[in-house]
């Protein structure tokens, strides 16, 4: 049975990082993912395809994002530059787009989630994150377990000791790093691996499904890059959220992670989105355009 000093378990971005930053103070390092390709997220849809991102990719200029910032520089095998720059987000209301400050008291259940779009100033990267993750993956300093799903946890003494992958291999290491959705591992760890305290946490953890429309159109939706939020009174949908790119662009509204699977729900939550948007540009979805649709399981969440 092979042994690590650390075993990372998934290959998005902050898995990639992590690997760069163990291996480079001399840790054996294994990194697990349960996908084909490498960058969750921000991975390529085949081999001959870009890295992107389905983000909006709005960072506030806080200074706990600033420091996480710095060491992502340190660790980055990409030179990247960041600044801070004056935001001025935008909500369509009464027919027209005014200055966003906040959702005020409403009772859409995703406001904890979205609250950060309201800030004044963010944090630019450049390049952006996709290109990050691009370097980090053509630069690993291991080799990347792919396609290896983790089916479960060994402990001994109250400890993790071993992963076991596709339900027949088992790797030991000394440290773990989940880095999916916490909540997963009440199905992953038995017994007191997970002390009781730590599993009723996780299980009341509120998920989110985020479902992502991007855009290619021409002429372009806005001049600025300003995120744009869209206020309604349907009860079943939440906020969209989103902002220009040029002449791309991507919207966001996000639904409870136990309606996921429902692809009559999600194919709802689309036409939701195009809704909002022939509210601010009535001929946004007229003439020829391209359009991608992103699905991202369990993005988010915050203990109620």
């Amino acid at each position: 049975m092979h042994s690590y000093d650390t075993i990372i378990i998934g290959a998005g971005l902050t898995g990639l990082l992590l690997t760069h930053r163990l291996a480079q103070s001399g840790q054996k390092v294994a990194l697990l993912d349960s996908r084909e390709t490498l960058g969750a997220r921000y991975r390529r849809a085949g081999a001959a395809s870009p890295y992107s991102s389905p983000n909006l990719d709005f960072f506030p200029a806080t200074n706990e994002n600033s420091a996480l910032l710095e060491w992502v520089k340190a660790v980055s095998p990409l030179s990247l530059r960041t600044d801070i720059r004056e935001h001025r987000p935008q909500i369509f209301d009464e027919g027209k787009w005014r200055p966003f400050a906040g959702f005020g008291d409403t009772a859409f259940q995703s406001v904890g989630e979205l609250a950060h779009f309201s800030h004044s100033h963010e944090l630019v990267v450049e390049p952006g994150l996709e290109q990050l993750v691009r370097a980090l993956v053509e630069q690993l300093p291991v080799e990347a377990a792919t396609m290896s799903e983790v089916t479960s946890f060994k402990s001994e003494n109250g400890r993790i000791s071993e992963v076991v992958i596709n339900g027949d291999k088992s790797l030991r290491g000394e440290r773990f790093v989940f880095t999916p959705y916490p909540s997963l591992l009440n199905d992953l760890l038995d017994g007191e691996a997970l002390p009781a305290k730590h599993r009723t946490r996780l299980a009341k953890l509120a998920t989110w499904t985020s479902v992502t429309l991007e855009l290619t159109h021409t002429p372009n939706l806005a001049d600025d890059g300003a995120v744009r939020v869209f206020n309604h009174n349907a009860k079943e949908f939440e906020p969209v959220v989103g902002r220009v790119f040029g002449a791309d662009s991507r919207w966001i509204t996000l639904a409870p992670a136990e309606r996921e699977n429902e692809h009559e729900f999600i194919g709802q939550c689309i036409r939701h989105i195009k809704r909002q948007l022939k509210r601010a540009w009535p001929l946004a979805m007229e003439g020829r355009m391209e359009e991608k649709i992103y699905v991202q399981t369990t993005r988010s969440g915050k203990s109620p």
